[in-house]
């Protein structure tokens, strides 16, 4: 039994690694992601990692999240509305597959609250918002829920008593 548990740890430790390759984790992803848009190198970095080893609905998520991140990186507009609708395509697909995935949806929000109004993705902001108010808390990874919940917080999109319950 206990051989057994070590067999599983090990592949676990495994797997992590292989997913994100050259040490790249999913923390370091989601770390990254509040400043992903603002740098272009760590953007790139974590694009490419994603690119090769995403092999999941998260790890797909940010992956599209750092295709529509460099549309703020690229110089050609055409390559701007290109990573943009890529990205957005992505993401959009991930969600209809997993709609019930809270990072999915975290992601999303994130994205439309913050690109601008111009570009057209705006249309799930208040029910993503409700989503994760009622859904946060049931996030298993507790590292995973207070790194979401405190961006969510320093945003400022949510009220006091929303803040609240995303928060129990």
């Amino acid at each position: 039994m206990r051989r057994r548990f070590y067999i599983v740890l090990f592949q676990l430790f495994v797997t992590t690694t292989v997913l994100f390759g050259q040490g790249l984790s999913l923390a370091e992803i989601r770390k990254d992601f509040k400043v992903g848009h603002k740098e272009e190198e760590t953007c790139k970095k974590h694009l490419e990692a994603l690119e090769e080893y995403a092999n999941c609905p998260v790890g797909r998520g940010y992956e599209a999240a750092y295709h529509m991140f460099m549309a703020k990186h690229a110089g050609n507009p055409l390559k701007k509305m290109g990573y943009l609708r890529n990205g957005k395509k992505m993401l959009e697909e991930e969600i209809a597959e997993n709609p019930n995935n809270i990072e999915l949806r975290y992601i999303r929000l994130c994205i439309q609250y913050y690109i601008p109004s111009y570009l057209g993705y705006k249309d799930n902001i208040e029910e993503d918002k409700g989503f994760l108010v009622n859904n946060l808390y049931k996030l298993k990874d507790k590292e995973t829920k207070q790194l979401i919940y405190t961006y969510l917080k320093g945003a400022k999109m949510y009220s006091d008593n929303e803040l609240t319950l995303l928060g129990r």
